[in-house]
């Protein structure tokens, strides 16, 4: 599949869900995130409250929109989930952007939408499943996802998801800045300010 790669499957999260279970709080306390606004709060209506954002992209003033923001925040919940960094270290992943955990309840789903903003030009997109099964859709392609498989996708497509399982899906979502993405934009910033000067 072009558009969803399963990267590795089997990998043990049980701490990680362990570290979840340690601070419950964390889902909630997240409804208003200061210069952000909750997803629920920018239009993603069917996601219900209960994401538990550890980096979040915000904005210098209350009229920008996050997604063309480089800002990353982290939030007072990075210091106690120190479980799935490190875990995400050891799957040699270094230098993580926005991340958090998105929780789905059963039968729920994600409606189909593409990540907007400057953001997401530079980024790529990665799932750690951490409970529960759902089947994940991006650019018409559906893969059924277990716990404890990494997953990269492209969204820049069309993407959704359904919770197929019985409990409530949970899964570690984030961005890890792609060098030939960040060489591609600056390419394309040199053509534009050439044709400009033209």
């Amino acid at each position: 599949m072009a558009n969803i790669r399963i990267l590795e499957t089997g990998i043990d999260v049980s701490d990680i869900l362990a570290q979840l279970k340690q601070y419950p709080e964390d889902w909630f306390n997240q409804r208003k995130i200061e210069n952000t606004g909750s997803l629920l709060d920018r239009g993603y209506a069917d996601i219900p409250v209960g994401n538990l954002q550890l980096v979040v992209g915000a904005v210098t003033k209350a009229e920008d929109f996050v997604g063309d923001s480089e800002l990353c925040v982290p939030t007072d919940a990075f210091k106690r989930h120190t479980a799935v960094l490190h875990k995400l270290v050891q799957l040699g992943f270094r230098d993580i952007s926005r991340c958090g955990f998105l929780s789905l309840e059963v039968g729920g789903f994600v409606g189909q939408h593409i990540d907007e903003g400057t953001y997401y030009l530079t980024r790529d997109r990665y799932h750690l499943s951490i409970q529960g099964s759902y089947d994940y859709t991006v650019g018409g392609e559906t893969v059924r996802i277990e716990p404890g498989m990494l997953i990269w996708f492209n969204n820049k497509l069309m993407h959704g998801t359904q919770n197929v399982g019985d409990c409530t899906r949970i899964t570690f979502v984030f961005d890890v800045k792609n060098p030939e993405l960040v060489a591609l934009q600056k390419e394309k910033m040199y053509n534009k300010s050439l044709g400009e000067v033209k």
